[in-house]
């Protein structure tokens, strides 16, 4: 199968995976696990600009949106969020989603989706949203690479989905962390290229009318 079959509008959806504010700037996880998020800044144009072509031509556009609940923690997540230094009270706001111009947050048909675990088909609708839409390939952007965006990959691949990672659409804890996320997919669960080649894949499609509400 060649790119340009397997990213087929009619077939696939993109999921932005976890572009919230925990993610970015002091205070957040990345920050309170001793990296430095200001990186992450330099996906989001990239991703934006993608996103204008994606609204107009695919029929799933997905936001995810982390959320640990305290009633959803665990024995299990609470015992290891405690011993790996990343246990915090419960603050919506961290939850929400990072606002940057012009249109990166979600909007019109765009759907958001609640998850509680790494991985977004974990507990969510996931599956049947993308069943129900005739879905056989999913795009998946989003942070972190190396946390949910890989878990979320190597889950939709154990389903059966065709799973295309863009390289430069995706933000790793840090470079070292995303660099060996990003090997280890390509070898055993995705398709990682650069955003650009799935744009030519598309060609005249991505600059057609924005799809109908």
């Amino acid at each position: 199968m060649d790119l340009a079959e397997k990213v087929r509008p009619a077939h696939t959806a993109l999921l932005v995976v976890d572009v919230q504010k925990d993610y970015f700037g002091a205070g957040g996880i990345i920050a309170l696990m001793g990296d430095d998020p200001s990186a992450l800044e330099a996906l989001l144009p990239p991703l934006d600009r993608f996103l204008d072509a994606a609204r107009r031509i695919l029929p799933v556009v997905i936001f995810t949106q982390q959320s640990f609940y305290p009633f959803l923690r665990s024995p299990a997540v609470v015992e290891h969020y405690e011993r790996a230094g990343m246990s915090r009270p419960f603050d919506p706001d961290r939850e929400a989603f990072y606002h940057v111009e012009p249109k990166l947050p979600p909007e019109g048909r765009d759907i958001v989706l609640k998850k509680h675990k790494y991985s977004a088909f974990i507990g969510t609708a996931l599956d049947g949203i993308l069943h129900s839409n005739g879905i056989e390939t999913i795009i998946v952007t989003g942070i972190a690479t190396n946390v949910c965006v890989e878990s979320t990959v190597r889950d939709g691949f154990m389903m059966d989905y065709h799973v295309v990672v863009p390289s430069d659409l995706v933000g790793g804890v840090n470079e070292q962390y995303k660099a060996w996320s990003l090997r280890n997919i390509a070898r055993y669960f995705g398709h990682v290229l650069d955003s650009a080649d799935i744009l030519r894949a598309w060609g005249e499609h991505a600059a057609g009318p924005v799809r109908s509400e």
